[in-house]
């Protein structure tokens, strides 16, 4: 080596030891094209809420970053697929709060949904909206819950499939309310929409960016929000706990998520810059369009999150006698 090439690398090996000390990341990282393997289809919440924060990841790792699509199996297809990838930080997926039910849906997996990936970062979160046809003289909470209860078996919802996020809220809220009724479970909340318009089914728990156009018109009617708190989007709309009916909600929300064999400095980063994302005005904007909020949490903080929303779906799971289709 002559001494211009020892120099350039000794160079080159300074800067980097540099970085990583200023850092805590290897240097080479990124390296190359970053992944995001979305759970749900182009167009859905999940697909838009990642391309949300897609620009800003590649701004500021100077690197592309493609979402890739891979729908099927309660989120383990797309799950299976950042498994097998170097566990480096440039594949990731992107993922609702299927991550906590799969587990306990699916028990012959190659691997663990909870054991086998790392929460990264939260991205959003979005109540769902119990809505009902217009058909119906229901004009709240009690009033379906006391038609249920005359009728048991007689009244039927709409889920988005069994396991799924709207499945799992619909359960919990019937579960507490103490009724019995009959599932209709579809491939998706846009189906089920369909049907509930169409008062083929009674009623169904949808995520509120789903449902919102169609109560503006009048199609649906809603008769409450799930959870806790009122949505800026629907100030008038009683949630459920204030019909009487607490802790009765599983909210849809979307996070990312790296495999756990993944360098935690890796994490780190990336948790850094995933928050950074959610923090702009501009993401927030995209987020608040589609009915839903921005999530903020430590990486920790995030991992507890799914780990007790993971009990509380075992809870529902085994109470509800819930399988997969």
């Amino acid at each position: 080596m002559n001494q211009v090439a020892w120099t350039f690398t000794a160079l080159t090996l300074t800067a980097a030891c540099h970085a990583y000390a200023q850092t805590g990341v290897p240097a080479e990282f990124p390296r190359k094209t970053i992944r995001l393997v979305a759970t749900s289809s182009p167009g859905s919440p999940v697909d838009l809420f990642a391309r949300a924060i897609s620009d800003h990841l590649a701004k500021s790792f100077a690197q592309s970053v493609v979402i890739d699509n891979r729908v099927g199996a309660g989120g383990t297809l797309a799950a299976g697929i950042v498994l097998q990838a170097e566990a480096d930080g440039h594949v990731m997926m992107v993922n609702t709060s299927a991550q906590v039910v799969a587990p306990f849906m699916y028990r012959k997996l190659p691997f663990d949904m909870l054991r086998d990936f790392a929460a990264i970062a939260p991205l959003a979160i979005q109540p769902n909206v119990l809505v009902i046809s217009p058909q119906h003289g229901w004009k709240s909470v009690q009033e379906l819950v006391a038609a249920a209860k005359a009728k048991p078996k007689g009244l039927s919802y709409g889920t988005g499939g069994s396991g799924t996020g709207t499945h799992m809220n619909a359960e919990r809220f019937r579960l507490r309310a103490g009724i019995d009724a009959v599932q209709v479970p579809y491939k998706g909340s846009p189906e089920a929409l369909v049907d509930v318009i169409a008062g083929r089914i009674d009623w169904s728990f949808l995520p509120v960016s789903t449902a919102l156009a169609h109560m503006n018109d009048g199609r649906v009617r809603a008769l409450a929000l799930s959870g806790d708190r009122r949505s800026p989007k629907l100030p008038d709309l009683p949630t459920i706990t204030e019909s009487g009916l607490p802790d009765s909600d599983f909210p849809f929300w979307v996070g990312v998520f790296a495999s756990s064999k993944t360098p935690r400095v890796v994490m780190q980063r990336l948790h850094g810059e995933i928050a950074k994302a959610t923090a702009l005005p501009e993401v927030r904007k995209r987020i608040d369009n589609l009915g839903a909020e921005p999530m903020s949490m430590s990486m920790g903080e995030f991992n507890k999150y799914v780990r007790e929303q993971a009990d509380i779906a075992a809870g529902i799971i085994k109470a509800a006698g819930i399988q997969a289709n």
